[in-house]
C-alpha cells in the first residue's frame, strides 16, 4: 500500500482544502473590520454575519444534490473559481475605496453559499481517493489541518489587514484560485472516480435523501447530534471565558484561552489516530462526551481564568476524536449515490448550530453572571453524556462492533 503522503491526489486535495479554509477563516476577521471602517455601524456587522448563515442555510438543500449529480471534482473547482473571482472583485473595491455594505453582502453570499457544496465535495472526495485502510489516518491529518487553519487563518487576516485593508481579500482570492488549479489538474487516474454514481433528479424526495438517511441510521443520527451539541457547548463556553477575561481587563487571560483551545485541538489531533486504533469507538465517544460535560461544569465553579483556559483546552482535546469517528462512519456507511447529500447536511448543520453558541452566550451574559451562563451550557453537555451512556445505538451499532479499528500502517509496500 502506498503511503498516504505519496498519494498525490490526496496531497493535492489536502492542500486545496487548506488554502480554501485559510481564505474562509481570514475573511471571518477581515469582513467585520472592513464593515466597521466603512460604515461605523455594529448593526451592519451583525447583518453580514446573519447573511452568511442565511445563505448557508439556503444552499444546504441543493448543495449535496449538486455534488451527487456533478461529481466532487467539478464542484470543488467551480466553487473555488467563482469565490476567487468574487474576492478579486472585492479587492478592487477596497483598493479604489468604493466599498459598500451591499458589496460586502454580495461577496459574503457567494462565499457562504458556495462553501456548502465545496466542503461536502471535499469530504466526499476522501472515499474516492484514499483506500479504506487509510481513512482514519487521512481524517486525523484533516483534523490537524483544521486545528492549524482555525488558528492561523484569523491571525493572517488580522495581520494583513493592518498592513493594508485590501491584502486579506487579495490573499483570499489567490487561495481560492490556487485551490481550484490544484483540483483541476489532478492526476488522470483520479478523473475516472470523479463522476457521480447516479443522476438524481431535482424532486424534493431526492433533495432530502440525505436528511432521511441520517434520520433512519441510528448511529449516524446519534453522532450528528453529538457533534451539534458538543460544538454548541464549546463555542458558547469559550465566548463566556473570553468576555469574562476582557471585562476584568485580563488581556493575558484572553490570549491564554485562545492558546489553550488551539493547543487542545492540536494535541487531540495528534492522539486521535493511536486512540482509534486501540480503543473501541463507544469507549472513545463516552470519554469525549463526559470530558466535555465535566470540563464545562468545572469551569463554572472556578473563578480563575488560567484554570478555565486549561479546562477548555482539555475539552478541545476530546473533540477531534469525535470528528474522526463520525467522518469515518459516514464514509463507510453512506451509499455512494447519496454521499454528497449526506455530507452537505453533516458538514453544514453543526456549523450553523455552533454559530448560535456565541450568540446565546452573549445574550445570557446580559442577564446572568458568567458562572451561571457556564452552568447553562453544561446542561446540554451533561444530558448528552448521560444519553450517550444509555443509548442502544452505541451498544449494538457499528460504533461499537467495528472497533478497535483495523488499520494498516502508513507505509510504502511496493
Amino acid at each position: 500500500m502506498v503511503a498516504l503522503y505519496r498519494n498525490q491526489t490526496y496531497v493535492r486535495l489536502w492542500a486545496s482544502y487548506t488554502l480554501s479554509s485559510l481564505g474562509t477563516f481570514a475573511s471571518l476577521v477581515s469582513f467585520p473590520l472592513l464593515v466597521m471602517a466603512s460604515s461605523r455601524s455594529p448593526v451592519s456587522v451583525g447583518l453580514i454575519s446573519f447573511a452568511g448563515a442565511s445563505f448557508m442555510l439556503l444552499a444546504l438543500p441543493w448543495a449535496g444534490l449538486l455534488v451527487d449529480r456533478t461529481g466532487w471534482q467539478a464542484v470543488m473547482v467551480r466553487a473555488d473559481l467563482v469565490r476567487g473571482i468574487a474576492f478579486g472583485a472585492m479587492t478592487c473595491t477596497v483598493v479604489t475605496h468604493q466599498v459598500t455594505v451591499a458589496t460586502v453582502l454580495g461577496v459574503t453570499a457567494v462565499n457562504s453559499a458556495l462553501g456548502v457544496p465545496f466542503f461536502a465535495a471535499a469530504a466526499t472526495a476522501l472515499r474516492a481517493t484514499v483506500p479504506a485502510e487509510q481513512l482514519s489516518t487521512a481524517l486525523s491529518a484533516n483534523q490537524g489541518r483544521a486545528a492549524i487553519v482555525t488558528i492561523l487563518g484569523p491571525l493572517a487576516g488580522a495581520a494583513l489587514y493592518e498592513v493594508s485593508p485590501a491584502l486579506p481579500f487579495a490573499m483570499d482570492a489567490a487561495s481560492f484560485l490556487v485551490s481550484a488549479a490544484l483540483v483541476a489538474t489532478l492526476p488522470t487516474v483520479a478523473a475516472t472516480t470523479t463522476g457521480p454514481a447516479g443522476r438524481p433528479s431535482a424532486r424534493w424526495t431526492d433533495v432530502t435523501a440525505g436528511w432521511r438517511f441520517l434520520r433512519g441510521h441510528p448511529v449516524l443520527r446519534y453522532m450528528t447530534l453529538n457533534v451539534i451539541v458538543t460544538d454548541f457547548g464549546i463555542n458558547g463556553a469559550v465566548v463566556v471565558l473570553v468576555v469574562s477575561a476582557s471585562a476584568s481587563g485580563d488581556a493575558l487571560g484572553t490570549g491564554l484561552i485562545t492558546a489553550c483551545t488551539g493547543a487542545g485541538n492540536l494535541l487531540g489531533s495528534a492522539v486521535t489516530l493511536p486512540a482509534v486504533r486501540r480503543a473501541r469507538p463507544r469507549t472513545l465517544i463516552l470519554a469525549a462526551t463526559w470530558t466535555g460535560a465535566l470540563a464545562v461544569s468545572a469551569i463554572a465553579v472556578t473563578d480563575r481564568v488560567p484554570w478555565g483556559a486549561l479546562l477548555a483546552g482539555c475539552f478541545c482535546v476530546a473533540t477531534p476524536v469525535i470528528g474522526v469517528l463520525t467522518n469515518r462512519m459516514l464514509l463507510e456507511e453512506v451509499p455512494q449515490d447519496i454521499i454528497g447529500r449526506v455530507q452537505s447536511v453533516f458538514q453544514t448543520v453543526p456549523r450553523l448550530v455552533a454559530a448560535t453558541g456565541p450568540v446565546a452566550a452573549g445574550l445570557l451574559l446580559g442577564v446572568l453572571p458568567a458562572p451561571a451562563v457556564l452552568s447553562v451550557f453544561a446542561v446540554p453537555l451533561t444530558a448528552l453524556a448521560l444519553f450517550s451512556t444509555r443509548t442502544r445505538a452505541l451498544r449494538s451499532g457499528p460504533a461499537d462492533a467495528a472497533a478497535p479499528l483495523a488499520t494498516t500502517p502508513d507505509r510504502d509496500d511496493r
